[in-house]
This record gives C-alpha cells, sequence and structure tokens, in this order.
C-alpha cells in the first residue's frame, strides 16, 4: 500500500489520446543480430523482425527474451542467463559505461530484494521489466520525465519521482527538476542567510518533494499498475504488463512533453 496520493484519473486522462497512437509513437529499434548468436531467433527469424515496425518489432522481442530469460534462471544456467540480461542492457538498451562484472552483481542485487537500489536503475530495471513484466517496468530519464511532468502539469499530486542521470539534450535544456521547483518557489525562499548558505539547503528543501530514492522503483510500478487499470481497461494484455505505459512515458518525452512544456511554461521576470 502505497503511503503517496496520485490522483490516477488526471495522469489517464492526459495520457488517454496518446495510449490510441502508441503503435505510431514508439520509435525505439533495437539492433538484434547478436539474438541469433544468443539463440533466440533464427536467421531468418531476425530477417523477418527487421522488416516490422518498432511497436511490432519490440513486443516480438520481449516475448521471445521473457521466456528465455526465465527458462535460463529457473534452470540455474547462470552464463546464458547473464548473457541475455548484458544484452538487454547494452545493445537493446545502449548503455556501454560499466564493466561486465559490476553489471551482473547489479542484477543479482536487484532480483535479490522487492525495493531495490535506486544506483543504476535504468539499468537493472531493463532485467526486470524483460523478466517480470507484469510486476516490474523500467525506470529511466525518459520515463520518468515524462510523468514527472504530467504530475506537475495536471496536478495530480505535488510529490514527484527522482530522475536518473539521463543525456537527452532537449530534457536537459528544460530541467524538470527546476520546473518543478519554480511551481513550488515560495517553498524555496530563504528565512535567513545562514540558512541560505547552508551547502545542503536545496536538497532539504526538494525532501518535501520527491520520493526517497530506496522507496521509489518500488511505488512507481504501483503506480502504473493503477494507471494500468485505467488507460488500458479493455485490452487485459495491456492491462496485466506495464511495459505498455512505460513505451508511452518514453515515447514522448523528447517530443510530445518537450512540446506541451513549450506552449505551456510561462515565467513573468
Amino acid at each position: 500500500m502505497s503511503k503517496y496520493i496520485f490522483e490516477v484519473d488526471k495522469i489517464c486522462n492526459y495520457l488517454q489520446p496518446l495510449a490510441k497512437q502508441l503503435h505510431n509513437l514508439y520509435h525505439w529499434n533495437a539492433k538484434i543480430d547478436r539474438l541469433q548468436e544468443l539463440s533466440v531467433f533464427t536467421i531468418e527469424q531476425i530477417d523477418e523482425i527487421s522488416t516490422l515496425y518498432p511497436y511490432e518489432k519490440e513486443l516480438r522481442i520481449k516475448k521471445a527474451i521473457n521466456a528465455k530469460l526465465n527458462e535460463s534462471y529457473q534452470l540455474t544456467d547462470k552464463q546464458y542467463f547473464y548473457d541475455l540480461c548484458l544484452w538487454i542492457i547494452k545493445d537493446w538498451g545502449r548503455i556501454l559505461t560499466s564493466n561486465d562484472q559490476s553489471t551482473i552483481k547489479l542484477i543479482d542485487d536487484f532480483l535479490a530484494t522487492d525495493k531495490p537500489s535506486f544506483n543504476r536503475i535504468a539499468s537493472s530495471s531493463k532485467v526486470g521489466s524483460f523478466m517480470r513484466p507484469t510486476e516490474y517496468m523500467i525506470y529511466d530519464s525518459r520515463v520518468a520525465y515524462s510523468l514527472n511532468w504530467i504530475l506537475l502539469s495536471e496536478t495530480s499530486t505535488n510529490i514527484f519521482f527522482p530522475i536518473p542521470e539521463g543525456r537527452n539534450s532537449k530534457m536537459m535544456a528544460f530541467d524538470m527538476n527546476v520546473l518543478i521547483r519554480l511551481k513550488n518557489i515560495e517553498h524555496f525562499k530563504s528565512q535567513t542567510t545562514d540558512e541560505r548558505d547552508n551547502r545542503m539547503y536545496i536538497s532539504r528543501k526538494d525532501k518535501q518533494f520527491y520520493i526517497p530514492e530506496k522507496e521509489a522503483y518500488f511505488e512507481l510500478n504501483g503506480l502504473i499498475r493503477q494507471v494500468n487499470n485505467y488507460l488500458w481497461f479493455d485490452d487485459q494484455e495491456k492491462k496485466e504488463n506495464l511495459f505498455y505505459t512505460e513505451m508511452l512515458l518514453f515515447s514522448i518525452a523528447d517530443k510530445l512533453i518537450f512540446d506541451d512544456i513549450t506552449n505551456r511554461v510561462k515565467i513573468k521576470i
């Protein structure tokens, strides 16, 4: 049971017209050549899947990887399991900065707890989403950016999700944390010089507006389960799997959310 209150209907009202366009909005086009080497697809299947639109291609990949992940995990074929996990993070997710051994430890730690560390959550949650899509979704900068804007602009709540580090130039230009602080600017006014000069001033003020990192992933999954029940009420497959809403939030971050921000935000100085 969450201790945070979100007006889920407002989130769904924002996403509803976009959900109908998910097929066309989703453009992540993963390279899948190595999936032949990993015995996920045959070369003929790879050729066929490569002709599909990104949305259909993604669903085929998720279904196949999910089956292989769970089979190898249950059979304790750890090396094959880790090879699949590394493909998800490095090839599919394009996260290439960390060494394989630290990533494997990250995966083990993630699967051992209900509330995994926020450290490298964009990597570990990718494995979680592929492996247990009814329980876990991907928590990355685009998903959190989109969701926070919806929460902020639709006044669904006054508590937000910490945003993992990202590299998107549009999202960095219109930093969501700054927008949240500007919306609540009265709270950030200092009462004394000593208070303002404290090096922890902003982080202490931020605590009122952000879910703690150690709770954030658990809360995100719970919130999106609620959203799914309304957003995809007439489609059992989409309602059960968190990745449909995740794909939607990911797809709109630097496009429709960016447009919404630049059209709606007004600042007078």
